[in-house]
C-alpha cells in the first residue's frame, strides 16, 4: 500500500474522533505508556519478547460508553536483533544485525469485555481488545522510512478512582515492508521452506507496556444497554 493511502486512512479514522466527541455522554482520558518493544522478521522469525528495548509514549481515549472507546496513541521506541542469536542456515542471515528507533502512531477502536465505569462498591476491571490503522516511522538508516501498519492490542484495565485508570497492554503491528531489519533476500527461494505469505513476507513489531490515564472531561449518563 502506498504511503499516501495509509496517511489518508489514518486521517479519516482520526477525524471520526471529532464526530464522536459531539455526543453528549462521553468521557475523555489522557495518559502515558511505558514498556518495551521487540521485532519479528527474517532475523527473528518467531521468538517472543526477544531483545526487548525501551518504548514510551502518550495516549488519548474518547470513551463513548462503558464498552466502547476510540483511542489514539503516539509511542517512541527501539528495535534491534542479531542473527548470531539464532540457528540460521544462511550465513548471510546468521551475520545480519540491525538497530533502529521508531515512532508509532495508531488510531484504534477499543472494546471492553466488561462494563468499565467507576463503582465504589466493587473493584472495576475489564479485559479489552482494540484494532485500527496507524503509521510507523523507522530511523535505522540514512533516512526515515514511513510505513502503513495495522495495529491490534490486547490488555487489561483497572479503575483505581473515578478519574484514574491503570492497565497493561500487548500490541502487535503488522507492517507492509520487509526492510525494518535492513535485510531482504534477493531470492526468496533461498529462505527455508520458501515461505512468503501474509505472516512471513513482511516484518512485524510488538509493543508491551503499562499505562496510566486520567479523566480530563466527564459527561456521562448511565445507559442500561451497555451494562
Amino acid at each position: 500500500m502506498k504511503h499516501w493511502q495509509g496517511v489518508i486512512l489514518v486521517l479519516i479514522l482520526t477525524g471520526s474522533v471529532n464526530i464522536f466527541a459531539q455526543k453528549k455522554h462521553t468521557t475523555q482520558d489522557l495518559g502515558v505508556i511505558a514498556g518495551g518493544a521487540y521485532y519479528f522478521g527474517d532475523i527473528n522469525p518467531e521468538r517472543m519478547f526477544y531483545n526487548m528495548s525501551p518504548d514510551f509514549g502518550i495516549l488519548y481515549r474518547l470513551n463513548l460508553n462503558p464498552r466502547y472507546s476510540v483511542r489514539m496513541s503516539l509511542q517512541y521506541g527501539w528495535l534491534k536483533a542479531n542473527g548470531a542469536d539464532f540457528d540460521h542456515d544462511l550465513p548471510e542471515l546468521a551475520n545480519a544485525s540491525f538497530s533502529t528507533s521508531f515512532l508509532d502512531w495508531a488510531t484504534q477502536f477499543e472494546f471492553n469485555f466488561l462494563p468499565f465505569a467507576y463503582d465504589p462498591r466493587h473493584v472495576v476491571f475489564t479485559p479489552y481488545v482494540s484494532a485500527g490503522v496507524g503509521m510507523g516511522a523507522f530511523f535505522g538508516g540514512s533516512r526515515a522510512n514511513l510505513e502503513f501498519v495495522l495495529p491490534v492490542d490486547l490488555g487489561m484495565k483497572f479503575k483505581i478512582t473515578e478519574k484514574l485508570d491503570l492497565g497493561f497492554s500487548w500490541g502487535f503491528r503488522k507492517t507492509f515492508t520487509d526492510e525494518i531489519d535492513n535485510w531482504t533476500p534477493a531470492d526468496y527461494s533461498l529462505m527455508p521452506g520458501n515461505e512468503k505469505s501474509f505472516l512471513h513476507n513482511n516484518d512485524w513489531y510488538s509493543i508491551v507496556g503499562i499505562f496510566a490515564s486520567y479523566k480530563i472531561f466527564y459527561k456521562w449518563e448511565k445507559c442500561e444497554a451497555y451494562w
